[in-house]
């Protein structure tokens, strides 16, 4: 009785495998119904178009023949070519500001009336004339004590007074001159260093003759050996320290000076580069797309 019952239930399942491999349903009603599959005929429906399987779809672009977007040039339609008129302009800045600092400054407040353009100007040209008259006082006060020194040098320091008590020299009963001094003492390294004359280096002869103890001898207060710095000397000496501080600092003010025309300079072809046509401010942001092998870039740059 079982064995019949799983027979009859066999005999259906394949029944409704059988219409289902057909494309048949049974409903309630007991009415087929068709399912048509999206892939009959080989074709597939695209917003309401039949494409077939074998059919490529493809997207093509055009490429951009001026790819660079400037946000001011999308606001106010302004050029910002380097024309030959700013060449020109920033030229002349920068020559004027190279002869007199503040000089380019005031060649642009004239051309385009900006107040705080004129402003600079007094700055630079107050800093040029201190630093001249800085650098022409404290080199005219230098040379002043370089004179002085040198003057008191050849009052109270001798050559002979020093080839005569050099203890070198005093061995064999004085040297001859600085020849025989620089070449015999040369051998003993006794308060020796080398001797060079008046003649053949100035600036080397005032130096040695204060700085080193081996030319203490020549000096017309010299007494004893112990008496290294003798006040002829240690006046001496002082006179050339100030001499060399005040030719320092007009060193320091010619540095300064180079130093205030550049800055002149730089700030002068700045001003000029970043005006219009018209003698605007041209400078600010832009921004630039441009097109790469790969991908495209996109640049944001600020124009000084």
């Amino acid at each position: 009785m079982v064995g019949r019952y799983i027979t009859v239930i066999l005999v259906v399942l394949s029944a409704c495998t059988a219409r289902i491999e057909a494309g048949e349903l049974s409903s309630g009603g007991g009415i087929a119904v068709e399912t048509p599959s999206v892939f009959n005929e080989g074709k597939l429906p695209v917003y309401g178009k039949d494409l077939n399987l074998d059919e490529t779809l493809r997207m093509e672009g055009r490429r951009l023949e001026n790819p660079t977007v400037r946000p001011e040039e999308i606001l106010s339609h302004r050029s910002r070519s380097f024309s030959s008129g700013r060449k020109r302009r920033t030229l002349i800045s920068v020559l004027c500001s190279a002869i007199l600092p503040g000089l380019g400054e005031l060649y642009l407040y004239r051309e385009t009336g900006d107040k705080g353009i004129l402003a600079r100007v007094p700055l630079f040209m107050a800093a040029e004339g201190y630093l001249w008259y800085g650098y022409a006082h404290n080199h005219s006060k230098g040379k002043d004590l370089k004179q002085d020194y040198m003057d008191y040098a050849d009052e109270h320091w001798s050559l002979d007074r020093f080839l005569k008590q050099h203890p070198c020299c005093a061995g064999i009963d004085s040297c001859v001159d600085w020849q025989q001094y620089n070449d015999y003492c040369s051998e003993q390294g006794f308060y020796f260093f080398l001797y060079t004359p008046r003649e053949i280096d100035e600036e080397e002869y005032y130096e040695n003759i204060g700085k080193y103890e081996a030319f203490m001898f020549g000096w017309d207060d010299w007494e004893t050996i112990e008496e290294n710095w003798t006040p002829h000397r240690t006046y001496y000496w002082f006179l050339r320290g100030e001499s060399d501080k005040y030719l320092l600092r007009a060193d320091r003010h010619l540095m300064l000076l180079i130093v205030n025309r550049v800055i002149s300079m730089i700030d002068a072809g700045l001003l000029a580069y970043r005006m219009g046509e018209d003698g605007s401010d041209d400078g600010g942001w832009s921004l630039e797309l441009r097109p790469g092998r790969e991908a495209p870039a996109v640049n944001l740059c600020y124009r000084f």
